[in-house]
């Protein structure tokens, strides 16, 4: 890193609360990771890729439509045949809008949680923690600043490619959806909870790619538990009547709860894509995990000698 976060200490113009001073410090970290991340091309590279992608969203789907459906589409200027049938254009809309949802929930989730890995065991390393832990301010403080500065760099990235989306999909068909917002908001969550996993490797380990890897992980681990859960039969299939099957259900269920409710935010961000009902129990069921990694990870962080 090439330079010091700048930490407000407060001014003379008066007294300011424990809570202002910390939220001051958090947002100084948090602006401070944002241009570390443009400084590196980090941030710059990711925009650009997003870009590219809406370039070819706008550029290679070509919709004609009449009295609100679709009379013919072109994909990279060759005709797609449509069998004669009327489609409603908000059928076409949300068609495209699972489509980009789904993408950046399996390869953007992936690539937020690596791109970000390495911040905070950067941050842990020799001679640059012990520069910050001699700054007036607390180790929770320093930490929660940091993650809070890689969910803000992501979370530029998420809005630049929702928004930008729905405004191609706003221009080429006239129709639009909030609740493709919300589907982006959703999939930026999941990166949330899992990078929470990632703080707290990162910071026992001070290893990028183990972080990353064990963030990586907690999302898939998610939707491996969910079959598990949801279809019961195979309790019986796998194990006899006893205590083997009561074990291996309560390990089952155990994870299922422990971890983050990866397939039922999809399921959320996919639903809010076509405008549909959604609960909200998985978004509830999900944020213990995070807290309780964050407060692992600021126990460790304050526990330990540097």
């Amino acid at each position: 890193m090439s330079e010091t976060p700048t930490l407000v200490m407060g001014h003379g113009g008066g007294d300011i609360s424990q809570a202002q001073l910390m939220s001051r410090q958090i947002q100084a970290l948090v602006a401070y990771t944002v241009r570390e991340s443009l400084h590196r091309w980090t941030l710059i590279t990711y925009l650009i890729g997003i870009t590219f992608f809406l370039v070819l969203l706008s550029t290679a789907v070509n919709l004609d439509i009449v009295e609100g459906t679709l009379a013919s589409a072109r994909l990279f200027g060759q005709d797609l045949q449509i069998g004669g049938q009327e489609i409603p254009v908000d059928d076409i809309v949300r068609w495209f809008q699972v489509g980009i949802i789904s993408t950046l929930y399996f390869i953007g989730v992936l690539l937020a949680l690596f791109l970000t890995s390495n911040h905070v065991p950067a941050m842990a390393r020799e001679g640059w923690v012990d520069l910050l832990v001699a700054q007036p301010v607390s180790r929770s403080t320093l930490l929660l600043g940091r993650a809070l500065g890689s969910v803000a760099v992501i979370s530029i990235g998420v809005a630049y490619l929702v928004v930008g989306s729905w405004t191609v999909l706003r221009i080429k068909t006239g129709l639009g959806s909030m609740g493709f917002m919300l589907a982006g908001m959703v999939i930026l969550f999941v990166y949330s909870v899992c990078y929470s996993a990632t703080v707290l490797t990162g910071i026992i380990t001070r290893n990028g790619p183990v972080a990353g890897m064990v963030g990586l992980m907690v999302w898939i681990g998610g939707h491996v538990m969910y079959p598990f859960h949801v279809y019961t039969e195979w309790r019986a299939v796998a194990f006899p009547a006893g205590w083997r099957r009561q074990a291996a259900t309560a390990f089952a269920e155990g994870l299922y709860w422990t971890l983050p409710k990866s397939e039922g935010l999809r399921r959320i961000a996919v639903a809010s894509a076509q405008n549909e009902p959604v609960s909200l129990l998985p978004i509830l069921y999900s944020i213990p995990f995070a807290v309780l990694c964050l407060f692992l990870a600021c126990w460790w962080f304050t526990r330990r000698d540097y």
